[in-house]
């Protein structure tokens, strides 16, 4: 396979004046440009993009760490994220890592080996202080609500959202009510099991741990949290689960009877959610997207956050006296 220097060579010119042709710099002569393609095309000569990269230095891609790309919650991150990168003419990197820190680390190590320009962490298990500490490679931004960090961060107010939702509930006069999470030990759930037993102390009700479920996010878990609910022995007469997609498994595991005695409330305001008209509290997921995408071309630490609202649907109702 030809090199660089066998191009430089047949055409008669320097590496380095290769290297300009192969990066459109202005200072070559038509000439000579012509020459060095026309050499590039005879030897079926591929460029090392790895080192026009480091002659550039940056590679127009953006990283993005998800840790599932089966959620609709991440997709719709991806989805915004994406949109505008194509406006910026950037393409992204996608990295899967099912929370495995190490698989983290590794999106963090091509930002420091100069193999991505950018980096956005959509959800994490590795440390904060980790994360920061490759911030001298490139920017970094993070959907996550942190305090007294180098990061650009977006983020939404989780404690604030599930506690109006559990609000909502009680001024119908639900009281049982049953709250369903994801991962316990992610900065979200933190926030919404912070918010739930804070609800409960304030009304003077009994914190239930068996009326708190977790590791509940696809539409099939919805069916798993329904045999769940029913081994309970104080069976709730409202939820609220922070994914619509797991709402709507629910949902559909119950009867008729049992939808109109059995309130749910979930989150996202995901297209299933409208279909099959369940309370959620909306969050712009696409918006919050591209606005980590914008974060990372601003050179001042940048933190955004986003409000939630409650949509008001057919799957709550007021607790019969």
């Amino acid at each position: 396979m030809a090199n660089l220097k066998e191009v430089a060579k047949l055409a008669g010119v320097s590496p380095t004046t290769v290297s300009r042709v192969l990066n459109n710099h202005p200072h070559v002569n038509k000439d000579t440009r012509n020459k060095v393609h026309q050499i590039i095309e005879e030897l079926n000569y591929i460029p090392n993009i790895n080192a026009i990269n480091l002659i550039k230095g940056k590679t127009n891609l953006i990283g993005i760490v998800i840790p599932f790309s089966n959620y609709p919650y991440f997709s719709q991150l991806i989805q915004g994220i994406s949109e505008v990168a194509t406006q910026k003419n950037k393409k992204v990197v996608l990295f899967q890592t099912s929370y495995d820190s190490k698989q983290e680390l590794e999106a963090l190590e091509m930002l420091k080996l100069k193999q991505l320009d950018s980096l956005i962490i959509c959800s994490r298990n590795i440390s904060i202080a980790t994360i920061e500490s490759y911030l001298q490679y490139g920017p970094i931004s993070i959907f996550e609500n942190i305090k007294n960090t180098t990061l650009h961060t977006t983020y939404i107010d989780h404690y604030h959202a599930f506690k109006h939702a559990l609000q909502y509930l009680y001024k119908l006069g639900h009281r049982d009510i049953g709250c369903v999470i994801n991962r316990r030990n992610s900065s979200s759930s933190i926030q919404r099991l912070s918010a739930y037993k804070d609800f409960c102390l304030e009304h003077h009700i009994p914190i239930k741990e068996e009326l708190i479920f977790e590791n509940y996010a696809l539409l099939e878990d919805g069916k798993a949290l329904y045999e769940s609910l029913k081994k309970t022995k104080t069976i709730p007469s409202a939820i609220v689960i922070s994914s619509d997609h797991t709402a709507a498994g629910l949902y559909l595991s119950l009867s008729e009877t049992e939808r109109k005695n059995f309130s749910i409330i979930g989150f996202e305001n995901q297209e299933i959610s409208t279909l099959l008209n369940i309370t959620t509290v909306d969050i712009p997921l696409h918006t919050i997207g591209i606005q980590l995408f914008k974060q990372l071309s601003n050179n001042s630490i940048t933190q955004t956050k986003f409000d939630t609202h409650l949509i008001k649907r057919h799957s709550v109702f007021k607790l019969k006296d």
